[in-house]
């Protein structure tokens, strides 16, 4: 009894293990380049992507097949019978009329059958063929535009969550320089050196602190939410990013290089250009099946047996009770009531509006390109401002502490400095992280590849 006891406590004990492991977050560490490669694996867009490429693929299998033979064969058989029938006569003996009751019939056949159709000129199956196929490759530019905008939302997500890991390390920093200055201040004012509102202006420094604190910690936790989303992965997984040496490098591409790529390479921009040539292919069709006629031919084979025949075996399929068929016909549209016409007119705007779509497009990668362009320049800049920023309100933070530890300072001025500081830093991360999400942003932008960044 008592080993029962313990092994059911044991199979409780690890059940209950189980179920905590199981809903503790899983901890990823994980570079920038293995995110990027769960993500084209993971990714919700991708896997379907993928599924219309396979989709697509199979739409040309079915255009293909449409100049493939029809062939069929049929077999049937039927059975009747007919009751008997009442009728009268006169009987020549008696000269009286009698009545009587005939016997019952039965009657059947049986049939085989084969036929074989084929079109021989159909001008729909030639432009459904191209059309498809233009189709295709359309699916497989969406996969690879698909692939490219995952790729730039895990960068900008990976870059997101360094910012935010960096900027609450920045804030506990000045939590812990605020807790020293409340330390400091209360000692002085127990040996009546400072007036109490330098301790009140500490506390009141200190809690402003912490709650910002808070606030950048629950930034942290928002942004490993969204990479891991935009990964693939569940939600409260925990990844922790490698910081690895993201230099801030001068662009050394012009405007109108990384245009003339843009335009050439973009798979989102490919893909329209063959959503508009497979517009161009319908209206083809379209036109083709107003003037080009239609076809097509047939032949078919039959055979039947009575039900008062014997089947004497397979040579009697081509010996007796047999028929042969073949037919050919050729049609061509000569009034359907303005329906191809208005179809064409149909089709040609749809072509315009493609054409259209495609060069306003266009237009929208230059905007892209050029805003890219700015905020890196911008961003770079911001660097240097803030590098040059920081180090001198370091240098400023430094004399008003000295100051103020001397007597000669206020406790305004040095957590004024204090402030400043940390702003100058806080700017500083903000600058470096935004600029290489707007490198990510330029290589979307482009079509380039899927380079890894931090290479």
């Amino acid at each position: 009894m008592n080993r029962c006891k313990w092994s059911l406590l044991f199979a409780l004990y690890w059940l209950v293990m189980g179920v905590a492991w199981a809903q503790e977050p899983q901890v990823l560490r994980l570079g920038i380049d293995d995110c990027v490669a769960i993500a084209l694996e993971q990714s919700a867009q991708v896997v379907q992507g993928r599924f219309n490429v396979e989709s697509a693929a199979i739409q040309v299998e079915n255009a293909r097949n449409a100049f493939l033979p029809s062939m069929s064969t049929s077999y049937g058989m039927s059975r009747s019978l007919s009751g008997p029938r009442e009728g009268s006569f006169v009987d020549p003996a008696t000269g009286e009329i009698t009545s009587t009751l005939g016997e019952s019939t039965t009657s059947g056949s049986q049939s085989l059958g084969a036929s074989f159709g084929m079109d021989l000129y159909r001008p729909s199956n030639w432009v459904g063929l191209a059309s498809s196929k233009l189709a295709r490759k359309a699916a497989k530019m969406d996969l690879s535009a698909s692939q490219q905008q995952v790729v730039f939302e895990v960068k900008q997500g990976y870059f997101s969550l360094l910012q935010a890991i960096e900027l609450m390390a920045v804030q506990a920093e000045q939590v812990s320089v605020s807790e020293e200055d409340l330390r400091r201040a209360e000692t002085l004012f127990e040996i009546r050196s400072v007036p109490l509102s330098d301790v009140l202006t500490s506390r009141a420094t200190l809690a402003t602190a912490r709650a910002t604190m808070i606030d950048r910690e629950n930034n942290v936790e928002l942004a490993r939410a969204d990479l891991a989303f935009a990964m693939g992965l569940r939600i409260y997984a925990k990844i922790e990013p490698q910081k690895n040496d993201f230099s801030v490098v001068p662009l050394t591409l012009a405007y109108e290089e990384v245009l003339a790529h843009a335009l050439e390479h973009r798979p989102d921009l490919r893909s329209q250009k063959f959503s508009m040539l497979q517009a161009r292919e319908d209206l083809k069709g379209t036109r083709y099946e107003l003037l080009h006629p239609t076809v097509s031919m047939s032949t078919g084979y039959s055979w039947q047996l009575r039900a008062d025949e014997e089947f004497q075996g397979p040579e009697d399929l081509f010996l007796k009770n047999y028929g042969y068929s073949l037919s050919m016909s050729v049609s061509l549209p000569v009034f359907n009531r303005f329906s191809t016409q208005n179809s064409i007119k149909s089709q040609k705007l749809s072509y315009r509006q493609s054409m259209e779509d495609l060069q306003q497009a266009q237009r929208q990668v230059g905007l892209d390109i050029r805003r890219a362009f700015l905020n890196i320049e911008l961003y770079r800049r911001s660097i240097e401002a803030n590098q040059i920023a920081v180090s001198a309100a370091e240098e400023s933070y430094k004399l008003a502490q000295e100051r103020y530890a001397l007597g000669t300072g206020t406790q305004l001025e040095r957590l004024e400095a204090q402030s400043s500081l940390f702003a100058a830093r806080n700017g500083l991360v903000q600058a470096q992280f935004n600029y290489h999400i707007q490198l990510a942003q330029l290589d979307q932008a482009m079509g380039r590849p899927f380079a890894m960044s931090g290479k």
